[in-house]
């Protein structure tokens, strides 16, 4: 294990053979043949949505290259796009081929709890050595139940960001806080900034849409689904009122239709929308789209959910990215590759550069005390803006993907004039509970 990273095999000393997937081996050495490019070997695989984005590529390079300089061992990166990287890993689950090591939106994680081979890494680390390394916020993302199924690699929130820019162009010159003023803002951009979209809520991918209709039910004073697993959506008012506001978005061309976060990050950049709903990583991704590199900074700004009902706290949803590690048995210890390749990447090497790069919080409490951390003025306001997030209320379940599904069809269904808002919500309501029942019973 490497010095910098406190971590130690509760093991002992005993040194395991390190993982190495022969079936997935063979079949990406023969799938890189057929295309023509030369197969190599490699000691840990690393399946990454990061390294598919080009904002973020270039600093996962760094990362394996600091990595095998360091080990001398090396990492073959897959990358995958952020929305198709669930299916992805499902299929590599059958057919035997995962990765040692795969990136997860921390909403993913209930959904993959069950794949054999992954790893507790309680076992492969030890409980209170991750517990006194970790931010205890960043590491409870990576627990279901009593295991330690994932290691954070970068924390933050899902919440809102408005281009200042874009705002002064409309004369907007007080920042919005209620949910009036937000939609007199929106008036104002699309009023004033010719072909622009006021707000680039999410209207299409399923996974998008949750968020933004979380942080409006949430707004509006509703749940969708309790702790305990009892779905609220269609018992009050509140998600009618979400529902209908959004809806009212669309109508009066404040939103658009077939928008996702990429198409978001991208209009923003371009000085044509003036609010989008993001982690604090969109950052990273406006100064690629918008061509200025960090000059455009001084565009971004980063904002409290505005309140409907006074008195309630602004919405904002947990959000970070998790490293889950595979193998054949499910068991691994800290002289495995992939976990000195996970133990590198929450090194206080890699958290000092790595987060910032991405405009994220590091995960570590020793990389959160770096100064460079604490003098991010972007972070400091991201941290005041956001509040305290609030858990994923639909990721923390196994059907998780199938609650994401209803709710997209749903909502996306009424924002298309296909169904009226109370018909959308108490079939959402009827959908959702049909799928929670059958997680309860099995529980």
């Amino acid at each position: 294990m490497r010095r910098n990273m406190g971590l130690c095999s509760v093991s002992g000393g005993r040194t395991m053979k390190r993982f190495a997937p022969v079936a997935s081996a063979a079949i990406l050495a023969a799938s890189l043949a057929l295309s023509g490019q030369a197969a190599k070997a490699a000691d840990v695989s690393f399946m990454s949505f990061s390294y598919a984005e080009e904002a973020a590529k270039p600093s996962v390079d760094a990362l394996l290259k600091g990595f095998e300089a360091q080990t001398k061992l090396t990492v073959e990166p897959l990358g995958y796009a952020w929305g198709d990287m669930q299916k992805n890993i499902f299929l590599r689950a059958r057919s035997k081929t995962l990765p040692s090591v795969a990136q997860l939106s921390e909403r993913w994680l209930p959904s993959f709890a069950n794949v054999a081979g992954l790893v507790d890494l309680n076992e492969v680390y030890g409980k209170d050595k991750l517990a006194a390394m970790f931010a205890p916020d960043a590491l409870a993302m990576g627990q279901v139940g009593s295991k330690q199924l994932a290691l954070p690699l970068i924390s933050g929130s899902i919440g809102l960001i408005a281009n200042k820019a874009v705002l002064e162009k409309a004369g907007v010159s007080k920042t919005p806080t209620t949910i009036e003023e937000f939609r007199s803002a929106l008036v104002a951009v699309r009023d004033k900034v010719p072909n622009s979209v006021p707000y680039t809520m999410a209207t299409k991918n399923n996974g998008s849409i949750l968020l933004d209709f979380m942080i409006w039910t949430w707004t509006f004073g509703g749940e969708i689904i309790d702790e305990q697993g009892k779905v609220k959506i269609g018992n009050a008012d509140a998600g009618k009122q979400a529902l209908g506001f959004m809806v009212g978005l669309m109508k009066d061309r404040l939103a658009a239709p077939e928008i996702d976060r990429p198409d978001a990050r991208r209009l923003v950049a371009q000085g044509a929308s003036a609010f989008l709903f993001d982690a604090p990583q969109a950052r990273t991704h406006l100064r690629s789209f918008s061509g200025q590199g960090s000059a455009f900074d001084a565009n971004v700004l980063p904002l409290a959910t505005p309140i409907a009902i006074a008195g309630l706290e602004p919405a904002s949803i947990q959000w970070g990215h998790l490293l889950v590690q595979f193998s054949s048995t499910g068991k691994a210890n800290a002289d495995a590759a992939a976990s000195q390749f996970i133990t590198y990447l929450t090194s206080d090497e890699a958290q000092s550069k790595f987060p910032l790069e991405q405009s994220a919080l590091p995960v570590t409490k020793s990389a959160r005390a770096n100064p460079k951390v604490a003098g991010d003025a972007f972070l400091t306001a991201w941290a005041k803006a956001a509040g305290n997030p609030r858990r994923n209320e639909v990721g923390i379940w196994p059907n998780a993907a199938e609650l994401t599904q209803i709710i997209g069809e749903e909502v996306q269904g009424a924002l298309l004039g296909q169904k009226s808002i109370d018909d959308s919500i108490q079939s959402m309501q009827k959908r959702l509970e049909t799928s929670m029942a059958n997680v309860i019973k099995q529980n």
